[in-house]
């Protein structure tokens, strides 16, 4: 509740909050136009009750609106819809009210003048776009539905707002936040109205009436957290559809622009092509553009008209569509909308490159590979690792970095990972495995392989449980298993080797468990070999070398080295990669994952010194941030990110 009247989310729990993201219904915990039209209405309301003139009514609340905005932070969309609510009771009161355009106008001048780095602002950015699609776009929309009166008519209007704002504010939402829920028309039309025309007046009530009538305050305001609970209990049920929950790759700035163009473009055409409420529009009422900004005012109303053509912002864009035939440019704008919305959630339909990705998850692992087929491959999440003693609790953070949270998963949704094909854990260590736990709960996953063992740590029981109970097959492959993910891509394990040991074993040191693998597609190889040491390389060698001998000319034509990129051992751990294992795989180059000043020293110089030595070029994510490596049958190339 109090996140809807005064925006305070302090006693929000994140995963509510994620859950109204998903949904696209931030909006109602963000203050914004929706509460300072809500603020008004209600203060004008207890105004009028008491007898005040309208006069009177607009200097009371363009005196209180400026303290609503301060009081609930002065975020950008509360400062849009101040300044735009001043800007029109001002007009209003000297009678020269046009149309929302200058008033919206008029409010990205006065921010932008205080603060020009607003315009970088998402909630600026979002709350400008959909105001403008708003004014833009419901008139048309609304003329295109049944001319209704009472309820009926409402909902009418309900549903041109609803739909309007989908509209403008898709391409931001996919382009911010990666993600689109096909319920959030649905939620919006049914919960919005919900929450601003019962809760949030009921509150507001509670909130004006508690320093006079207490009793009655705590009786509203125990009414309204009924609501509130079960607003909550209806978002839950709708977020937690997950198929119906896109995941959108980041678009281009262009592909931002076209779309934006075609829409505005498209209610402009659908303003001349609908009837007005089942009229035909005069000329009269359209301005040269073809664009009628405003309806009619009353008769009775007190505000000047303006006379002659309406000189509005959209008119200065002298594109007449009336020319084409029949309706041929209402098809063409729909038809280009829809291809540039399939563009966007299929964007590598035909690209036939293949990319692996190490990321800079600080000191852990965490690489992605996406092959020719436009399967997804995801080696470890990264993490921290905690060497925390019993009474050490107060050392950790309240609130510690989510690698997971805050990086891989939204790495993933940037680069369009509607589902992981394969979710290679390497070993159980936290700094492989803490930041699991959110992808799991983000996107679904196919396939689980790790090394077969458990470990006796908080993470992997929650990381366990949670692949248990989305029902995720899981594999513990083998030394000698092969699998081929599409026609260009396959994977061999390396390590760890068969055992005779039945059942699943507990190991509470990981590093020499890891899951060792070779990567090879388009014929470019890639290593994979967790964090073993430098005992566990020359065992793995020792083990090959006797299969590749032991299989003859087959077995040498099988022989996985060299490769062209390994990863770093152990983060390079001085006692890891060593001069045996380098010249055995004879790499073109290495990555180092890292994080910048850790305490461990890696990479050891050591390290990069038999790096050297050995002829590979070093990437490091500490200093050269992501590395991504491009595939092609002809070229791998590389880029830093």
């Amino acid at each position: 509740m109090q996140g809807l009247i005064l925006g305070l989310r302090t006693s929000l729990d994140p995963e509510q909050f994620d859950q109204f993201a998903r949904l696209g219904l931030t909006h109602i915990l963000a203050i914004s136009g929706l509460h300072v039209a809500v603020y008004m209405v209600m203060m004008g309301g207890l105004l009028r009750i008491c007898r005040m003139s309208r006069e009177r009514i607009q200097l009371s609340l363009m005196i209180t609106i400026p303290l609503y905005v301060l009081l609930t932070g002065a975020s950008p969309s509360v400062l849009r819809a101040g300044i735009m609510a001043i800007l029109g009771l001002i007009a209003a009161r000297l009678g020269k009210l046009k149309d929302g355009l200058h008033l919206l106008a008029a409010a990205a001048v006065a921010i932008l003048a205080y603060d020009p780095y607003y315009l970088d602002s998402v909630s600026f950015q979002l709350s400008f776009v959909v105001t403008l699609g708003l004014i833009c776009g419901v008139p048309p929309l609304r003329r295109l539905m049944p001319r209704r009166q009472g309820v009926a008519g409402w909902l009418c209007d309900l549903a041109a707002v609803t739909i309007a704002a989908q509209l403008v504010s898709f391409p931001l939402t996919i382009y911010y936040f990666n993600g689109f829920h096909l319920l959030s028309l649905a939620a919006n039309f049914v919960l919005v109205p919900f929450i601003s025309f019962v809760i949030m007046p009921i509150g507001t009530i509670a909130l004006l009436l508690s320093p006079v009538w207490m009793g009655g305050a705590k009786m509203l305001a125990g009414l309204s957290v009924t609501l509130n609970d079960w607003t909550f209990w209806i978002v839950d049920i709708l977020a937690n559809v997950s198929s119906m929950r896109l995941i959108w790759e980041t678009p281009s700035l262009w592909w931002v622009a076209s779309y934006m163009l075609l829409l505005f473009l498209l209610f402009r055409y659908l303003r001349q092509l609908a009837p007005l409420h089942g009229e035909q529009l005069s000329k009269e009422n359209m301005d040269p553009g073809g664009f009628e900004i405003t309806e009619p005012l009353p008769k009775h109303s007190n505000v000047i008209q303006p006379t002659g053509a309406k000189k509005s912002i959209l008119s200065l864009m002298k594109v007449n569509l009336k020319w084409l035939p029949g309706h041929r440019a209402l098809l063409g704008l729909t038809t280009g909308l829809i291809a540039l919305i399939f563009y966007a959630y299929y964007p590598n339909l035909l690209d036939r490159s293949a990319v692996v990705s190490f990321f800079d998850v600080g000191q852990g692992d965490s690489a992605l590979i996406r092959t020719p087929g436009g399967k997804h491959i995801l080696i470890d999440g990264g993490g921290t690792m905690t060497y925390r003693k019993p009474g050490e609790e107060w050392r950790e953070r309240s609130d510690p970095f989510e690698v997971g949270k805050k990086v891989v998963l939204p790495l993933l949704m940037k680069r369009g990972v509607k589902e992981l094909d394969v979710l290679v854990i390497s070993h159980l260590d936290s700094d492989h495995i803490r930041g699991l736990k959110a992808v799991v709960q983000g996107i679904p996953v196919r396939a689980v392989w790790w090394n077969g063992t458990m470990k006796a740590s908080e993470d992997v029981e929650e990381l366990m449980s949670l692949i248990v109970e989305a029902g995720i097959p899981l594999y513990a492959p083998r030394s000698g298993d092969y699998a081929k993910i599409d026609g260009e891509t396959k994977i061999q394990i390396l390590w760890p080797p068969e055992s005779d040991e039945t059942g699943i074993q507990s190991a509470s040191e990981q590093n020499e468990s890891s899951l060792v693998m070779t990567l090879e597609i388009y014929g470019h190889r890639f290593l994979f070999a967790g964090d073993v040491g430098m005992e566990t390389e020359r065992a793995i060698i020792a083990l090959h070398t006797r299969a590749e001998d032991a299989n003859g000319e087959s077995g040498r034509k099988n022989h996985t080295a060299p490769v062209d990129i390994m990863k770093l051992n152990h983060h390079g751990s001085r006692h890891s990669t060593g001069e045996a294992w380098l010249a055995y795989w004879a790499p073109r180059g290495a990555v180092a994952s890292v994080g910048a000043s850790n305490t461990y020293g890696h990479p050891h110089p050591d390290v990069l010194g038999r790096v050297q030595r050995a002829g590979a070029r070093l990437w490091r994510t500490d200093t050269d941030g992501e590395s991504m490596f491009r595939l092609t049958p002809q070229v791998l190339s590389y880029r830093s990110r």
